[in-house]
């Protein structure tokens, strides 16, 4: 009997405490700190609840924003027991903080038009489209928007090689001869080079060419890519074959046009028909025509040191494999999401072996920094990050992938030297965020830069045109690149590259030399005499930096 009374008042004394706990608890209490496991704001609560996946800003920008995790009331249960609220995800702080620094510094860059996406593991965590796709149009940009990618393209390129190489139909250290006849299509200034260059030398640019050498060509002379690969044989190696790092579209493409051979194809096909399209990427093109009469496509500009945002065609074609490809960020997010799951599938299709994938990520080459950074096949490589810059006169891209994240973004953008210096600088901002560096500003800095190097180039003394500008019109030829054609239209000397169509304004500059300020090229007429000049010497902008044109029409 004392046992069942003893028992009685213990489950009493329970059920009161139990009561005072319950009346003691606020959920929605304004001073619960964070750390303490709850969320201190009823706002939040009240923005999460019955929210979609996504918050839609219908405004020129287009904004993305996950809170898949929020709280929302059971419907099963007309009074549901209040309890804490979920922990405050901080992807959501991240994406938030990431969202206002582009907003607030977007008018700055000067880009006419730009996309932005981030995707973790196969889930869209923002998407922003800003400005327009033509600056007389005024079109908004939107997520089906093409932007060219350039050199993101190499890592296409590489992937489709991969599956070659899967079906045993290439080899990484298969020797360029293999593909390319010597000495009628292919040879190289050094004869050790043109004997013994791989595909595997090609992709990790260790060809001994310097930098981008050769890029010209193609770019403003429009050559075809047999005609320009030819004119290498003429360039002289910077570094010795293997030796040293150097950064060549032009000989990277090789190893995309060897496997289109493999494939009895062309390049464009092949990457279509074998990447592209299973990968869901349908209105991605490697075709700049293709590109540039679709529906929905960026104007290309290029910004000019006198601040003339200016229509710019540059046809990269040529080098395909190496920078020829636009597509939308929309189609990017499917890119991310098959580089971020890192096992060659696709939608439940095995696109490339998973081996062979993480073989165009891995570093084989040390770049500047024999400390932390490779290149990799179409990636670089650094501190557990693979990425790529995409640039050009006209376009400027990026794409980034962290990998113990499982995180990726990318950002596409046409518009000019601030367009280069806004996309590093958000690069920049989205990573230190991810670290918890919330006050890092680097577009502060990035444009005082630009603002203080991108003006016009003005000589030390300015001495008038000594001639007519007769005197300067005719055509020039150089073994190494070819024919430029000189004349003139109300009185404005004219410069044609080679195959190009566009025409170019010269300007006068000082003396007998005139400045082409649309590629920032310097032409240097020389050996007058019976009323003209005989010779121009051409400052371009790849090396070889300076070309030797002499007269033909004598």
């Amino acid at each position: 009997m004392d046992t069942k009374v003893s028992a009685g008042i213990l489950l009493s004394l329970v059920a009161v405490i139990v009561v005072i706990g319950v009346l003691g608890f606020n959920p929605f209490d304004s001073d619960t700190s964070l750390d303490n496991g709850m969320i201190g704001s009823v706002n939040q609560t009240e923005n999460n609840t019955n929210s979609p996946n996504y918050i839609f800003s219908p405004t020129t920008s287009l904004s993305l924003i996950p809170f898949s995790g929020a709280y929302s009331p059971s419907s099963s249960s007309v009074n549901p027991s209040p309890g804490p609220e979920p922990s405050p995800d901080p992807m959501e702080h991240i994406i938030s903080l990431f969202d206002q620094y582009i907003n607030a510094n977007y008018n700055q860059s000067l880009i006419p038009g730009m996309a932005v996406v981030i995707v973790q593991n196969d889930k869209i965590l923002y998407m922003n489209c800003l400005g327009v796709k033509d600056l007389e149009s005024k079109e908004p940009v939107d997520e089906n928007t093409l932007f060219g990618i350039c050199s993101i393209t190499k890592q296409f390129a590489a992937t489709n090689i991969a599956q070659l190489v899967d079906k045993g139909l290439m080899n990484w250290k298969d020797p360029i001869t293999d593909y390319y006849s010597y000495p009628d299509e292919f040879q190289l200034y050094s004869d050790e080079a043109t004997e013994q260059i791989t595909i595997h030398d090609c992709l990790i640019h260790r060809s001994g060419l310097g930098p981008e050498s050769g890029n010209d060509f193609p770019t403003y002379f429009n050559d075809s890519y047999d005609v320009a690969l030819y004119k290498l044989r003429y360039l002289e190696n910077t570094t010795q074959f293997r030796s040293t790092y150097m950064y060549n579209s032009m000989v990277y493409a090789l190893p995309g046009y060897c496997a289109a051979r493999v494939a009895n194809t062309e390049w464009k096909d092949l990457i279509k028909e074998d990447l592209l399209d299973p990968l869901g990427m349908t209105t991605a093109t490697t075709s700049y025509y293709d590109f540039i009469t679709s529906s929905n496509h960026v104007t290309p500009y290029k910004l000019l040191k006198n601040g003339t945002m200016k229509a710019y065609d540059i046809i990269p074609d040529p080098i395909g494999p190496s920078g020829s490809m636009a597509v939308s960020i929309n189609e990017m997010v499917n890119w991310l999401k098959f580089q971020i799951a890192d096992t060659g599938e696709y939608n439940g299709v095995q696109i490339v072996s998973k081996e062979e994938l993480d073989g165009t990520r891995t570093g084989k080459i040390y770049t500047s920094n024999k400390n932390t950074s490779m290149y990799g096949y179409g990636w670089a490589i650094s501190n557990g990050t693979i990425f790529h810059d995409g640039d050009s006169d006209a376009f400027f891209s990026q794409i980034t992938i962290y990998n113990s994240k499982d995180i990726g973004i990318v950002i596409l953008s046409n518009g000019g030297k601030y367009a280069e210096g806004f996309k590093v600088s958000l690069n920049a901002k989205f990573r230190e965020l991810l670290n918890g560096n919330e006050n890092y500003d680097p577009w502060i800095s990035k444009k005082s830069s630009i603002d203080a190097t991108w003006k016009s180039d003005l000589p030390d003394t300015y001495v008038p045109n000594p001639q007519p500008l007769s005197a300067y019109t005719g055509e020039y030829s150089s073994n190494i690149f070819g024919l430029i054609n000189i004349t003139t239209d109300s009185n404005t000397l004219i410069c044609h590259y080679g195959n190009n169509g566009q025409a170019f304004d010269l300007k006068h500059w000082s003396n007998t030399t005139f400045e082409d300020p649309t590629n920032n090229h310097y032409f240097n007429f020389t050996d007058f005499h019976d009323g003209s000049a005989h010779q121009v010497n051409v400052t371009f902008t790849f090396p070889p930096e300076n070309g030797t044109f002499n007269r033909t029409d004598t």
